[in-house]
Formats: structure tokens, sequence, C-alpha cells
């Protein structure tokens, strides 16, 4: 599916300016992550100098990373049915299930 551009409004709160203007600061850890991340991907990191094109940036960073929180928590869960299913005697993998649901669900209340 095809949508046209939007421009958006956006009121930033004190915060939110201090964490753009430091993922702006060419001189920082924060932009050359992001700068490495767009070029993975094959986006032209060279946007990242304009506010605008840095804002689309750290949005689609954190819907990434947000996506894959989401996928390691239904894997977590599909694991939970599948194992269910299997024979209860199991304890290794229930173990290893437990401990993968445990490490995932800390890393999405990060």
């Amino acid at each position: 599916m095809w949508c046209m551009p939007k421009r958006l409004s956006v009121t930033l709160e004190a915060d939110d300016v201090r964490t753009v203007e430091t993922f702006a600061d060419s001189s920082t850890y924060e932009h050359a992550a992001l700068v490495d991340w767009a070029r993975a991907r094959g986006l032209d990191a060279a946007d990242a100098t304009s506010e605008a094109a840095l804002l689309r940036l750290l949005l689609r960073v954190g819907a990434e990373s947000l996506r894959g929180n989401a996928l390691d928590v239904a894997y977590a869960n599909l694991a939970v049915i599948l194992d269910d299913d299997a024979d209860k005697g199991a304890g290794d993998s229930r173990a290893a299930r437990d401990r993968y649901v445990q490490r995932t669900e800390s890393k999405r209340n990060r």
C-alpha cells in the first residue's frame, strides 16, 4: 500500500529536544550509531543533518525496535503453546523457554 507523504507538527518536550540534539551532534556515539543503522538498511544517512530527516530516522529506529520486541513476545507465547502440547516431562525445554521469556520481557520493559 502506497501512502502520500504527510507533514506533521510535533511539539517536543525539553527531554525530547535534548535527545534529538544528541543524535544530531556528529561527534556523539549516538549519532554514529544512527548513521550506521541507516546505512545498514540502505537509507541515506547524509539526510540526518536536517531535523525532519533526523526525526524520521529516529521514528524508524523506534518502530523497528518495538516490532522486534513484539515478535520476541509472540515467539515466546508460541513456545508456551507448543510446549504445553508437547511432553510434560520435558523440563529442560520449559526452563529454557522460561529463561527466554524473562530475557525478552526485560528487553521490552527498558
